[in-house]
């Protein structure tokens, strides 16, 4: 551990601070470079998954995504490594669990984690020479490839624009959600940097400037206005001299001011706007309403701790009194809420969906009149200490899926550092809880609704509407545009444009010098771990007449337990109704408990009860290709467990399916999350449909949540007021085959104590045991539909696959290099760098599948050819021992994640269910170790193959889609 010492002087770096952190059993330091007067802070830990990153305070002047270009463009090549970009060279070689780059509305951040020491020091060094000395002054091309160009490739051809971030923003701001929040920004600070988009408006991202760009850099990217951070087991006094020796001591202090002012209130502010939908499409029932509040600062860590509990007591549980009101109200389908502190000033926003403009004033009322009734009547008193409890458990928990730990901690700490407050506020929050909990007898929550909502004020109403026109006639404006501005032009003029164009194609297509790559920081494969990491101990019971899997892994006393039913006993026709009975399980009273006693006892006695639907590929053994299953997961502090498992039969034998009322609501409310599904994830919907064409799995999945299941419960939604009944009964009928011991595996995650405590009470889960009989499992009809499926976006998702088992090859290790490669190699030149999408990639899955992808794409046709060109990258392919060490060791990174207990749960039971030995997984890394140049070409064979089968899916813009109309098998709207 480091021997660092307050007041003392290390490179540099004055110790300013320090302090432990019991929370997260840390040291923090807080530090400042004393010439340049850069700000550092050190948590000190033994964790080995070290992070380190820059930020840098960025508040935007304009809507022009100037910073989120920056974001972009300095990752493309600098002074020391003058390559392409170094970001997918690290991407491509190094062992990092963690390398991106983030803008936000006001900051934007530059983190990497690694578990390697060389690899850390490989990505800080390449971070810091991309932000600090970067390329984009030498060349212009990086900005018109990363931010946007006119492309005119020919004097006659259409002028149009182009540029990465141009189409993810154009992707990004087709969906309404993000038209809103945009639009409440707008509303609530009309005065401040938050009025604009840091992302950057379609609108106006060509009216950035290269110059305004290259000031943007050189004004924010200094020293003085730059956030170190280093978490874990880091040899701190190592880094410190590093980065004032290669990158600071250089600099002076900058006494220029970013400082971010605050919003004066407003009173109450009203804007109405609108989002695009397609010509064609019904505009009733969709507009959204939202009502907004500016909630202190984010300097206040209790304050925003109690919103954060307070949003979930209102809007966030099964009997969450607000959420209840605004549905039963019937003004509109469905609601949800968010509380946004990653600002100054802090947002709530409550917002109500699949409404109609005229709702306005309802709407407004509604929410009034109920807060102002549980401010003066007081909030359930058990809804607010499960609120509590359930916070205060993901806390301590820290199971972040998406974001290594320490990286979580870094975004928590730039909530207050940023804004010149303590760094550590956001990490503490035992004595905030203590202070929450003694103050919740007195009326705590219903001051805050009183204080902040009731009499707020600063808020705003935003009315979001559909519009038929909106995307048409924005098109139209920007082809006129372009039309009028090419028009302008000179032959000469035009001549330089072409010419322009083709200078960047040209940097684009060529390769990067073999002596600037060298210049690269690598490992070598000596750095690496040629075995597997140790499999959690796994043991097999039968008790109480269940099967039983323990992984016996230490979990700080937390329980982690997980029932799976295997739904084989249902009909095809039962299998989307499994959607709703996981919707419907915690939202029904029963017969022990209404809904606000039943969501207390949850909250108070459990960290979660939670119902989902999964799918496992087959086992060795199986005779079938997958494993369709119906979860009860069940997260519980050891001691407690008895209880949970009470709860959890109350809910699966006691739920009330008779309440038709509530299962109308559920039904309503299902089929307006799916519309906003599918408007938001047409990549996600594209894939699944693809996958439905040929895969057993895919087509099992896609009843679940893909297109198939919008009609079903589309189509249930338009009858429901009909149907409950007979929805009440096919529930049940689910119920009476699913939930029994016969068809029951259940595993449990944590020490022995905690498997010998579920053991003793196993018995009052009492499930049913009885006979049963799997049905045919829905398969794959394997034909081509090759469907296109129109939307208001202004971008396409173009997906092309197929089952490479069915084409005689067999899955290996070797595969996953194959698809680093051509993932970061072919697609990105391809489909990204020249193309303009913000994505393309490589899926690879050991069942077989195999699927070319592209995310918020300007092309459809061009991406198709792309894929089907692949085989001619592979069988040309060619590396030497450097390259192709690089492209093993970044293909080992994806299986060297740092894992949570709970993360280690959820794979231990893939593997068990699977199959999945310790042998198999070391051959596959052994296979993965042995991948040469050759093997890379022997796959084009199965590129080739698969492109052949010609099975693709496409969602995208209608009027790209119908210029297209010939290739698809059928053309329809996405959204009706």
């Amino acid at each position: 551990m480091s021997s660092l010492k307050t007041g003392h002087i290390y490179s540099g770096f004055q110790v300013v601070q320090e302090e432990f952190i019991r929370e997260i059993e840390s040291s923090v330091f807080t530090m400042e470079h004393q010439p340049s007067g850069a700000r550092l802070l050190f948590v000190q830990n033994q964790d080995d998954n070290k992070v380190f990153s820059i930020s840098f305070r960025t508040p935007p002047g304009d809507s022009t995504g100037v910073f989120h270009i920056l974001e972009h463009s300095v990752l493309c090549g600098s002074d020391k490594y003058p390559v392409k970009e170094p970001f997918v060279e690290l991407l491509k070689g190094s062992m990092k669990t963690f390398l991106n780059a983030f803008t936000f509305a006001d900051k934007t951040m530059y983190p990497v984690a690694s578990r390697n020491n060389q690899d850390f020091s490989n990505l800080m060094e390449v971070y810091l020479d991309s932000v600090f000395k970067p390329n984009i002054y030498r060349q212009q091309e990086i900005f018109e490839q990363e931010g946007w160009h006119y492309e005119l490739q020919r004097a006659e051809d259409e002028l149009i624009y182009k540029g990465v971030v141009y189409n993810e923003m154009k992707g990004s701001y087709s969906s309404p959600v993000t038209v809103l929040i945009d639009r409440i920004k707008k509303s609530l600070y009309p005065d401040t940097i938050y009025r604009y988009s840091s992302g950057g408006d379609p609108q106006e991202i060509p009216a950035l400037t290269y110059e305004q760009f290259l000031a943007a850099h050189s004004r924010y990217y200094h020293p003085s206005n730059s956030y170190f951070y280093l978490y874990g087991d880091v040899n701190i006094e190592e880094r410190l001299e590093f980065i004032h020796q290669n990158y600071l001591k250089s600099y002076n202090r900058d006494d220029f001011d970013t400082a971010i002012s605050l919003q004066q209130p407003t009173g109450m502010k009203e804007l109405v706007a609108e989002y695009p939908i397609l010509a064609t499409e019904t505009a009733a029932d969709k507009t959204y309403l939202s009502m907004n509040f500016v909630i202190g600062t984010s300097l206040d860590r209790e304050l925003n701790l109690a919103f954060a509990i307070l949003k979930s007591i209102l809007m966030d549980s099964n009997a969450a009194p607000l959420k209840q009101a605004l549905l039963e109200s019937g003004l509109g389908k469905d609601v949800f809420a968010f509380y946004s502190d990653s600002m100054i000033q802090p947002l709530l926003g409550i917002t109500l969906t699949h409404s109609n403009p005229s709702a306005k004033d309802d709407f407004l009322d509604l929410v009034r009149t109920t807060l102002s009734r549980l401010a003066g009547d007081g909030l359930d008193e058990k809804l607010v200490l499960a609120a509590v409890n359930s916070k205060e458990f993901e806390l301590r928990e820290a199971d972040f899926i998406q974001y290594p730990k320490g990286l979580t901690y870094n975004i928590e700490v730039m909530k207050s550092w940023l804004y010149d407050g303590s760094p550590a506020i956001h990490l503490e929050y035992e004595a905030v809880f203590a202070s929450i909990r003694e103050q919740c007898a007195d009326r705590y929550f219903e001051r805050l609704i009183e204080t902040y909502l009731l009499n707020s004020d600063h808020c705003s109403v935003v009315i979001l509407k559909p519009s038929n026109t909106l995307a048409a006639d924005k098109e139209a404006s920007i082809r006129q545009q372009l039309a009028e501005y090419k028009a302008a032009l000179s032959p000469v003029q035009l001549g330089q444009l072409v010419q322009r164009t083709q200078n960047l194609l040209d940097r684009q297509s060529r390769p990067d010098a073999a002596e600037d790559l060298h210049k690269l920081p690598k490992l070598s494969l000596q750095d690496i771990n040629r075995s597997v990491s140790p499999q959690v101990p796994t043991q097999e019971y039968m008790l109480e007449g269940i099967k039983l899997i323990h992984h016996e892994l230490p979990t700080n006393k937390i329980a982690y337990i997980k029932l799976y039913w295997d739904t084989a006993v249902l009909a095809a026709e039962q299998i989307p109704y499994l959607v709703l009975l996981a919707r419907a399980l915690g939202q029904l009273e029963t017969a022990a408990y209404s809904i606000e006693e039943l969501t207390g006892e949850i909250g108070i006695k459990t960290g979660g009860i939670r119902f989902q639907n999964e799918v496992f590929g087959a086992g060795k053994d199986s005779q079938t290709s997958y494993q369709p299953k119906f979860s009860a997961r069940i997260k519980v502090m050891e001691g407690s467990i008895g209880e949970s498992l009470k709860l959890l039969h109350e809910l699966l034998y006691g739920s009330n399916l008779d309440n038709f009322t509530k299962l109308q609501e559920i039904v309503r409310r299902e089929a307006s999350h799916m519309e906003s599904v599918l408007n938001q994830k047409g990549n996600e919907i594209a894939a699944s449909r693809l996958l439905s064409y040929f895969s057993d799995m895919g087509a099992y999945e896609e009843k679940l949540g893909g297109v198939s299941y919008y009609r079903f419960i589309r189509e249930l939604a338009d009858g429901i007021d009909l149907r409950a009944e007979q929805l009440s009964d096919t529930l049940k009928g689910v119920c009476a085959a699913l939930f029994n011991k016969r068809n029951l595996t259940l595993t449990v995650t944590g020490t022995s104590d905690i498997y010998a405590e579920l053991a003793a009470h196993l018995a009052q889960l009492d499930i049913q045991n009885r006979q049963v009989e799997p049905k045919p499992k829905l398969k794959a009809q394997n034909l081509a539909g090759n469907e296109g499926f129109m939307s208001a976006s202004q971008v396409q998702y173009v997906v092309k696959g197929y089952d490479f088992t069915k084409l005689g090859f067999v899955y290996s290790g070797k595969m996953q290099v194959l698809k680093k490669i051509l993932s970061l190699t072919y697609l990105w030149n391809t489909v990204r760098v020249k193309g303009g999408a913000y994505g393309g990639n490589l899926l690879l899955r050991r069942d077989g599948v195999l699927l070319f992808t592209s995310y918020r794409d300007p092309n459809l046709q061009e991406t198709l050819a792309v894929y089907d060109q692949a085989y001619h990258f592979a069988e040309s392919f060619e590396a030497d021992e450097e390259e192709m060490t690089k492209a093993i060791i970044g293909t080992l990174a994806m299986f060297e994640q740092p894992l949570s207990p709970s993360a280690i749960r959820r794979r231990a039971d893939r593997h068990y269910f699977e199959q999945i030995t310790a042998d198999e997984l070391q051959r596959e890394r052994n296979e993965i170790f042995s991948a040469t140049p050759g093997d890379i070409r022997y796959y084009a064979g199965l590129l080739k193959a698969v492109a052949e089968q010609n099975f693709f899916s496409v969602v995208g813009n209608d009027s790209k889609m119908k210029s297209a109309q010939a290739i698809f098998g059928s053309l329809e709207e996405l959204v009706r």
